[in-house]
């Protein structure tokens, strides 16, 4: 509690340096701009409903995903669902067909949080994974009771802040009402600093969004003919040295169709990068923006996605897929090459996601630390049999994975 105190004695400061980081921070800019206008619109929503009001908070797109099997669960008849989101790049991304209002989440600052809380007064206050601020979970005691945290996970601290911080954390995750954790290894680290009765196992609810996608989504247009093909996804700087290390001494040996690009940040920069590597390894590349129906692609050895917001979909053309960022800050989304049956492998840095961590204890995903490695696992699209009893052993394991929004819903209502 003590340092509780400390951080709100701070605020006037953060609030300071909140305003003088907006001029230089265009996505602080962003939100500072745009918070008390979307606000003043939900809150005049509310006040002309009689629902309770059941308030989501999602810091970004990978928790706003891990969410939205929730919005399509609840009775729209009885409750009103309100959204916050943290980042301004999840913006156009909220699902508004599935949700009444949002806005941005108020700044950590006491007085912004009371007078939002004030306002929308939600009988229900549901937070996912981690963007856990202290006022806001404090202050919102006062107005709502059933505070809970789903999909619950600890960030990564240094050890030099890590006794400070999780202090901290066990005095705030005190005030939750029940936190929904995805696996034990999470619980058994959660329940060091709170009471045990408050955890339950239950899963990450990403594979039923995932899933539905998988049944609803709108194609894309078919710029790649069967799936027997490569994807390297979500790929930074670090990966491409061992991508193109290991296609220089396997490219002439396997027999894949495409091999499909799809870079962590689509700039200019990344993809002239990766064509010009393709070009060293003359294997022909097209940019999907530039593709349409009346080009024949099989003139084409590779695709180079430089479109944001289809990447999901994209594994449904490929059989083997590198996720990247694993040689640098850490592995991006691998749940969504798994739904698709994809062989996945990814660097060693893949500890930061318990999904990454369950399916390599599973020996459902390959971590690689060079592109020795990576061949070895690229060289698996010419083994049919490997292929089969790969994807028999993920649908066994996915099968496991279904419905734990349909539980959460269940326990919180």
């Amino acid at each position: 509690m003590i340092l509780y105190i400390i951080y709100f004695l701070l605020s006037p400061k953060l609030w300071i340096l909140t305003h003088i980081t907006s001029l230089f921070h265009n996505k602080i800019k962003i939100r500072k701009k745009n918070y008390s206008r979307l606000l003043d619109i939900a809150v005049e929503k509310i006040n002309n409903t009689n629902k309770q009001v059941i308030l989501f908070h999602a810091a970004s797109n990978g928790e706003l995903e891990q969410i939205r099997p929730l919005f399509r669960l609840i009775n729209k008849e009885d409750y009103f669902i309100m959204l916050t989101i943290s980042s301004p790049s999840s913006y156009n991304h909220i699902p508004t067909d599935e949700i009444d209002a949002f806005c941005y989440q108020s700044f950590d600052f006491p007085w912004s949080v009371y007078n939002f809380f004030k306002k929308v007064k939600p009988y229900k206050y549901i937070i996912t994974r981690h963007d856990i601020w202290p006022n806001h979970i404090v202050l919102s005691k006062i107005f709502c009771d059933n505070l809970y945290l789903i999909n619950a996970n600890l960030p990564k601290f240094s050890k030099r802040s890590y006794p400070i911080i999780i202090t901290l954390y066990s005095y705030i995750f005190s005030f939750f009402t029940q936190i929904y954790t995805v696996s034990k290894e999470m619980s058994n680290e959660l329940e060091k600093i709170i009471d045990p009765n408050k955890i339950n196992i239950f899963g990450d609810t990403r594979f039923d969004q995932i899933k539905y996608r998988f049944k609803n989504n709108s194609s894309i247009k078919p710029i790649y003919k069967g799936s027997k093909n490569i994807l390297f996804g979500s790929i930074d700087e670090y990966d491409i040295p061992i991508i193109f290390e290991s296609l220089q001494n396997i490219y002439e040996d396997i027999n894949c169709p495409k091999l499909i690009f799809v870079p962590h940040e689509p700039d200019n920069k990344m993809i002239a990068r990766i064509e010009r590597k393709l070009m060293e390894l003359s294997i022909s590349s097209i940019r999907f923006s530039s593709m349409d129906k009346t080009i024949d692609e099989n003139k084409f050895g590779a695709v180079i996605i430089d479109t944001v917001g289809i990447l999901a979909e994209s594994y449904k053309f490929s059989t083997i897929s590198y996720i990247g960022c694993g040689f640098s800050k850490g592995v991006h989304n691998v749940i969504e090459p798994a739904i698709y049956g994809n062989i996945i492998c990814f660097g060693p840095n893949y500890d930061i996601l318990n999904e990454a961590v369950e399916l390599v204890n599973k020996k459902l995903a390959y971590p690689i630390n060079n592109s020795t490695e990576l061949s070895s696992i690229l060289k698996l699209i010419n083994d049919n049999k490997k292929n089969d009893e790969y994807k028999i052993k993920l649908n066994k394991y996915l099968h496991d994975q279904a419905k734990f929004s349909d539980k959460i819903i269940g326990e919180i209502f």
